[in-house]
């Protein structure tokens, strides 16, 4: 394993950085501690303007992942963590290289809604890793008042480990029965006189073997998490992350052109079989940087200060079935090989956060400035067609591919200054806030295409204390998102369009009793969609990218999770979800039509009995439903639903006095065929991606702490 990335990254780190707070205390706290128990309750959150809030005090739906649960169900990717939380599903691809995700049937921006430490966006084109993550915290909705330009589907947060006042020190191994075999290292510590010095060291790397045939590869991830109390008033934060994958990706299946309005689906094809050919790797690399200053100016007002650089590289071979015969299976693959995708976040912000009474209020006042620069490198491009077989894959021997020598370059400037202030007065908190954004477009090739949008975007709230244990809240927001880009094969292909303004209404109550935390929300989205019409003829020849309409997304979701027993624990969450196109800008037909991709129902139950009888010794269980969704806006298909079951057990003991922790989890146990997505609407309307669900699969991991 290459240790000197890690040292390589950390004097870099300097050039770039992070940030945020709302801490009131003269003495900054060197690190943040939150509860981790096995009751898998909320503590504090750290996303957005609602850092370091209780989440019970968050007027919006918040669901957290802790450590403790992503150990229980072996978690190895955002949508394994993910799964636990209503309204996520699947969007376009399957499990093979990285998770594209939608929440509440919005797509999950990649570059923008990912986020480390609540801070810096993160490219989310790389399987993300879980081993150096303390928790994962996803704020659903409309998030643009703190992080400018996303869409409304909501902020996924990746909060890191860090060195706590016990040192930590733990090897641990997992495999599965495909013969993957990933190894890793955990070490933290605190050093100096007074502890001011902390570091926490991730290590991992292995091999991974997937349920489809030869479609293993490998992977790495080297990362560092350091604080240090400069003074008692001044605290510096540095996190450093390399991260590489190298697997190679099953093929994608393109839904076939409607035939009299309706879209003919073919059955599920066999998830071990691999369709794309063994050579067809998807590799990436990625390198994330962040540093926070936070700087008690007073009593009352920190000033914190952060940057960051979030930085990705990818070689991908990217196949489509199309054009083949739902009988038979035999059609056409088509391989994009593309070399050289380069993607850059640079992130700034500026902030102030602090303490004001005014008689019998208290208000939490932030001001702040932030600045996003994300740069795309689109590489080269080959496009190859070679004949093959949907059910029964044929192996497809790898020609060379002489690239062309471009490099197309387009860059986005997301900036805005922002206000909010949370006004404590009785049993009320009350919120509002506004920002001021620009966000300025610059085409790869064609300046007559750049553009520049200003804005202001408010945000209103309001909680009431209704008992100690219990809190109602309801909440107006505004966000803006960039309109997307043109994709291959439409008329105005690369073509950029306008950004689009979002509104969120949502109401709620929350409430903690006996060690369970309990929610309840009631929502409304409405929201602009862009995707590609081709008017339902049988040629692509006149697809467009363009506006098809305005979306609104009408809902109920309840969750729940905590400790129901003495030696009961559960994770639970559910959401039904109405949604439809409300207008159509140049189809009619989309009128009263469910966007795609969207479930109406969703819901996850997660239980784990700690036996009495033997004690250390835990089994779990798992089930997890998404309904039936729609292949396109036009709802010319539809893909069934399905239930996951998973089941698990771990057992805590003793060797040689280390503790020693062995989990086992056996995921889709009825080893369902299933479609695990099913397109999107921004993306490609009328010829839609489908993705095969993943077959039964054991994995196996042991830990040992010294």
């Amino acid at each position: 394993m290459r240790i000197k990335t890690l040292a390589r990254l950390i004097p870099a780190a300097l050039l770039a950085a992070y940030g945020g707070a709302h801490a009131q205390e003269k003495q900054l706290e060197a690190v943040e501690v939150f509860a981790t128990e096995s009751s898998w309750r909320a503590g504090s959150v750290g996303v957005g303007t609602f850092r370091d809030t209780p989440a019970k005090d968050v007027p919006m739906t918040i669901n957290v992942v802790d450590r403790d649960l992503l150990d229980a169900q072996q978690a190895n990717s955002l949508y394994e963590a993910m799964k636990n939380t209503a309204g996520v599903a699947r969007a376009q691809l399957g499990a093979t290289a990285y998770d594209n995700l939608s929440i509440r049937g919005l797509l999950v921006e990649n570059r923008s809604n990912y986020r480390l430490n609540g801070g810096l966006p993160i490219v989310n084109l790389i399987d993300l890793p879980l081993e150096n993550k303390e928790r994962v915290e996803v704020l659903k909705g409309v998030g643009g008042l703190y992080y400018g330009f996303v869409p409304p589907s909501g902020i996924i947060n990746l909060v890191t480990k860090r060195a706590g006042s016990t040192p930590v020190t733990a090897v641990h191994f997992s495999t599965d029965d495909n013969g993957s075999a990933v190894a890793g290292l955990d070490v933290g510590r605190r050093f100096g006189a007074n502890g001011e010095f902390g570091a926490r060291i991730n290590i991992v790397g292995g091999q991974l073997e997937s349920p489809v045939r030869d479609a293993g590869g490998d992977r790495h991830l080297y990362a560092g998490a350091f604080d240090w109390q400069v003074t008692d008033r001044w605290l510096l934060k540095l996190d450093v992350e390399d991260i590489a994958k190298d697997v190679v990706e099953q093929s994608s299946i393109l839904a076939l052109r409607a035939v009299n309005g309706e879209i003919p689906l073919p059955r599920i094809p066999n998830p071990r079989k691999l369709i794309a050919p063994d050579w067809a790797n998807y590799d990436a690399k990625e390198q994330n940087v962040q540093l926070r200053s936070d700087f008690a100016l007073n009593d009352n007002w920190i000033w914190t200060v952060e940057m960051g650089r979030s930085w990705l590289e990818r070689d991908r071979n990217f196949s489509q079935m199309q054009n083949y015969n739902i009988a038979t299976g035999e059609g056409a693959l088509q391989i994009s090989r593309t070399k050289g995708q380069e993607y850059i976040n640079r992130s700034q912000r500026t902030e102030f956060a602090g303490r004001v009474e005014t008689g019998t209020v208290t208000h939490d006042l932030t001001f702040g400035y932030a600045r996003n620069v994300l740069s795309q490198t689109a590489g080269a491009t080959r496009q190859i067609s070679v004949a093959q077989n949907l059910y029964d894959p044929r192996d497809i021997p790898e020609t060379a591919v002489v690239y062309p020598d471009r490099a197309l370059h387009s860059r986005t400037y997301d900036q805005g200054w922002y206000a909010f202030d949370r006004m404590a007065l009785g049993d009320w908190l009350l919120m509002a806030g506004a920002r001021g954004s620009e966000f300025e477009f610059e085409h790869a090739n064609n300046s007559a295409l750049d553009y520049t949008k200003r804005r202001v975007t408010p945000t209103i709230a309001a909680v009431y204390k209704l008992t100690p244990a219990t809190n109602l809240y309801a909440g107006y927001l505004e966000g803006l998102e960039d309109g997307g880009i043109a994709p291959a094969r439409t008329i105005n292909e690369g073509d950029s369009l306008k950004p689009i303004v979002s509104r969120q209404w949502e109401g709620g109550i929350k409430s903690e009793w006996q060690g369970l935390q309990t929610n309840a929300a009631l929502f409304q989205i409405e929201r602009p969609m862009n995707g590609v019409n081709s008017q339902g003829t049988t040629s692509t020849a006149d697809d467009m990218y363009e506006r098809l309409g305005e979306g609104r997304y009408r809902g109920i979701e309840l969750s729940a999770g905590g400790r129901i027993a003495p030696r009961w624990s559960l994770f639970a969450s559910a959401q039904w979800l109405d949604a439809e196109f409300t207008d159509a800008e140049n189809d009619p037909r989309l009128v009263g039509n469910r966007p795609a991709n969207t479930p109406r129902v969703t819901a996850s139950l997660f239980v784990e009995h700690s036996l009495a009888a033997l004690p250390g010794l835990a089994l779990s269980a798992g089930a997890y439903y998404t309904g039936e969704r729609e292949v396109n806006p036009l709802n010319q298909a539809q893909v069934d639903a399905f239930t996951r079951y998973d089941l698990g057990a771990r057992y805590r003991t003793k060797l040689s006095g280390r503790q020693l922790d062995l989990v086992a989890n056996l995921e889709n146990v009825t080893d369902e065929r299933y479609w695990a997505a099913a397109g999107d609407s921004r993306v490609n309307s009328n010829s839609p991606l489908l993705a095969v669900g993943m077959p039964r699969t054991l994995r196996l991991s042991a830990k040992l702490s010294f």
